[in-house]
């Protein structure tokens, strides 16, 4: 009987041992392949996933540089996305940068809602932009922002948001003349300076302090789907799969997922989002179901799906019975 153990513990001891064998040789493997070719570039956004570009050949920038940089970035800027009067959004922005570093900037959102009004939701701040490096490679400014002062206004109301807020951008003057900020394309205001802003009294009132605090979320995106779902109207149960997805692709994708996608290496966003959704008689998101398809856009896939469990929809008044979607979403 003793020598049956022994044998068994022999034969256990030799099969770890080819375990452990196999294990190593796999890693030697995968060693020897990233120090010839580095990581694949999926994994490498993926462990970098805040990361734009490649890291690599920056250089960092003395005083001088700073204030160098800051003069070349600088000018009044605008960005224009859609029809302000038929499109479900647009948006308007209008950025001065200053070359002491010095930001002010107005954003505007056209919402143009189902029902059929046509709501504005607008955005206020100012800071200070620091270039602290820069890539030869790409042309791009590597830039802590800080926002001091922002508020917004919405549904009437006025309120402020976080102080103090510290924000990376990365700027890249192109070759046309105009500027690139974490990827969306501004041309320089060629117009009359005193009518750049929309409207220039709003930055008198960045520092008013009678002014209410905005709940903690408040963002621009924050802001616009509250004021689209405070718009919506029931629907019937057989027209609200028509309802769902028009007000995803047209509505919640410009919001949120076009403002996220900005903040990644577009090998970290997905291509399509297929989800289920539950959504309940009265427009709430009780159930979202994904399965992220790559590892490299994981970081995205969450944050998205956190989002979209709080998005609202049309409620339904002829039944009680919640209802089952299956959307596919283009991101990119």
């Amino acid at each position: 009987m003793q020598s049956t153990r022994v044998r068994r513990r022999r034969n256990t001891s030799f099969k770890q041992a080819i375990i452990l064998l196999a294990l190593l040789i796999v890693i030697a493997i995968i060693a020897t392949g990233l120090h010839r070719s580095g990581l694949p570039s999926e994994l490498a956004a993926i462990l970098n996933p805040d990361s734009h570009e490649n890291f690599r050949n920056l250089e960092q920038l003395d005083s001088a540089g700073i204030a160098a940089a800051q003069r070349d970035i600088s000018g009044f800027w605008t960005y224009a996305e859609g029809d302000t009067a038929a499109s479900p959004v647009a948006k308007r922005e209008y950025m001065e940068l200053i070359a002491n570093g010095m930001l002010w900037q107005i954003n505007e959102w056209y919402v143009n809602t189902p029902s059929g009004e046509r709501r504005k939701v607008t955005h206020v701040r100012t800071g200070y932009i620091k270039p602290d490096s820069y890539s030869p490679e790409n042309g791009l400014y590597y830039c802590g922002t800080r926002i001091i002062r922002q508020f917004f206004i919405a549904d009437g109301d006025t309120c402020y948001g976080q102080s103090q807020v510290d924000e990376p951008w990365l700027i890249a003057k192109r070759g046309d003349g105009a500027l690139t900020v974490n990827r969306r394309g501004y041309v320089r205001y060629e117009g009359e300076l005193q009518a750049f802003f929309p409207d220039g009294k709003l930055l008198d009132i960045i520092d008013d302090i009678n002014m209410a605090r905005c709940q903690a979320a408040a963002s621009m995106e924050f802001m616009a789907k509250r004021t689209l779902t405070r718009t919506l109207l029931a629907v019937p149960f057989f027209a609200r799969v028509q309802s769902v997805n028009e007000l995803v692709q047209f509505y919640y994708k410009p919001m949120v997922f076009d403002e996220m996608a900005r903040q990644f290496d577009p090998r970290g966003v997905p291509d399509v989002m297929d989800v289920r959704l539950t959504i309940t008689a009265e427009g709430v998101v009780s159930d979202l179901r994904y399965r992220s398809g790559k590892l490299a856009t994981k970081r995205f896939d969450d944050l998205a799906t956190a989002d979209m469990r709080g998005w609202l929809f049309p409620a339904v008044g002829d039944v009680n019975d919640d209802q089952v979607l299956n959307l596919k979403i283009g991101v990119k």
